[in-house]
């Protein structure tokens, strides 16, 4: 795509990136951006984890578990809303005509800020419940008040196809972020003082949304549209926050039923490599708003295709790595973190088996034909299984447990989305390589097993 020179915006983005041999487009610009995002989160924890050799061994693990914390407490609070109404974006702005597209990015920007102002008061009581790290708790309140809006910037320059935009953006602000976190950290100054050069960056962003809102949208409250993207919204918020809120839960029964030091361990242990997750979901928000837009032009069974296609590409790379992972993660967190956290290489390798739901992709079909009300009664179901299972496994295998009900759970929820999808006529073989998939998870089991009875010496 050819960038205009002239607006005044990010015009330093090709000298800075050189990446004006790339080719940027809809499918891989979004994944390159999610890398970004995901990729800092993963690389803070490393260095967090580094910087808390700095320190006594007792202060270290404690300032992990204060960010930790503060990061339980926002995410569990904005997760389910700002995942929601970023995936209803894409197809609902892609259904738009030119001038309501203009309207949507503003309304969108006025939900997302409506939502932030709870969450922060949110963040604010549970800091004052809490009671040890309440000026920190106020501080943070004010990041998510002014961070999580500033969402709406990485979908204005991809819906408007601004590619490399969207990819300098994520840069900037995301080396911003680990330069002004972890630098203070680095010469033993307080989590308090980098927290609050986090609020300073995301004041900038706010600032910076707002003048790209006042050059690609138009400045107007449609209640009416408002209502009905949230109808759209709603179902899919309904959905995740049950889905995901099992992930928060585990947490939060970690940190009230073990030690601190336990708490540290198993936020590392429990989350996905970024790269798989970046994957999974760009691919899935891409085609939601790919099948919407060939559905309303009556081809869809040529979205499905290429649904399919995408899908066995990525299956063909993430499960081998999913496997060799297995197999190397004790030498991952002895030697990216440190031998206090090399205990969540068990966690992180009972979660690789998440890789097996997530080549699936009902939810897509699902969204891109927008039948979101039957997440309504499937999220709920799942909440139901993995409360229980969580309960049930957490006396069987100790920590372990947690992580092997949240992955059970998520595979029965994927598999009743695909009845779901036979039920409205589109079997799993029109959107997935059924006998690849099959055999990679099959190989994927056994590869479990055997890293589990078979570990190498660390």
């Amino acid at each position: 795509m050819i960038i205009d020179k002239g607006s005044g915006y990010l015009n330093f983005e090709i000298k800075l990136l050189n990446i004006k041999k790339i080719t940027l487009t809809k499918f891989n610009s979004l994944q390159i951006f999610q890398f970004l995002r995901y990729g800092t989160f993963f690389l803070i924890s490393i260095l967090l984890a580094k910087i808390a050799i700095l320190y006594q061994h007792e202060y270290g693990l404690h300032m992990v578990a204060q960010y930790e914390n503060l990061l339980l407490v926002s995410s569990s609070l904005t997760f389910f809303w700002v995942s929601a109404i970023c995936n209803t974006l894409i197809p609902y702005y892609n259904n738009a005509d030119p001038e309501k597209k203009k309207k949507v990015l503003f309304n969108t920007f006025v939900l997302l800020l409506l939502f932030s102002m709870i969450a922060a008061i949110g963040v604010v009581i549970i800091g004052v419940k809490d009671g040890r790290d309440q000026n920190l708790f106020n501080m943070f309140a004010l990041v998510v008040l002014l961070n999580t809006p500033t969402y709406i910037t990485d979908y204005i320059f991809y819906l408007r196809e601004r590619y490399r935009s969207l990819i300098v953006w994520g840069t900037v602000t995301n080396l911003a972020q680990i330069i002004l976190l972890c630098l203070p950290l680095f010469f033993k100054q307080s989590l308090n003082l980098a927290i609050n050069l986090l609020l300073v960056l995301s004041l900038f962003k706010f600032n910076y949304t707002i003048i790209l809102l006042m050059k690609y949208s138009t400045i107007s409250v449609q209640t009416r549209m408002s209502k009905d993207f949230l109808m759209k919204a709603m179902p899919i918020m309904f959905s995740i926050l049950l889905a995901g809120s099992m992930e928060y839960i585990n947490s939060y029964i970690v940190k009230y039923n073990f030690p601190e030091e336990q708490f540290a361990i198993f936020r590392y242990g429990a989350r996905e490599l970024p790269i798989f997750l970046i994957f999974a979901n760009s691919l899935s928000n891409i085609f939601s708003g790919e099948i919407a837009r060939y559905n309303s032009e009556g081809k869809i069974d040529e979205a499905l295709h290429k649904l399919k296609r995408s899908g066995v590409k990525l299956m063909r790379w993430m499960f081998p790595l999913s496997i060799l992972l297995m197999f190397v993660s004790p030498y991952m967190f002895k030697y990216l973190y440190n031998d206090e956290f090399i205990e969540g290489y068990k966690i992180f390798n009972i979660y690789l088996l998440l890789i097996i739901s997530r080549m699936l992709f009902p939810q897509t079909v699902i969204m891109g034909l927008m039948k979101n009300r039957i997440f309504y009664l499937i999220s709920t179901n799942y909440l139901v299984i993995n409360g229980l299972l969580v309960f049930w496994f957490i006396f069987l295998f100790g920590i372990s447990g947690i992580a092997y009900a949240t992955v059970i759970s998520y595979l029965i929820e994927k598999i009743m989305l695909v009845i779901y999808c036979r039920m409205e006529g589109i079997n799993l073989s029109r959107y997935t390589v059924i006998s690849e998939y099959l055999i990679y998870s099959a190989v994927t089991i056994l590869a479990f097993y055997v890293s589990l009875n078979f570990q190498l010496p660390i």
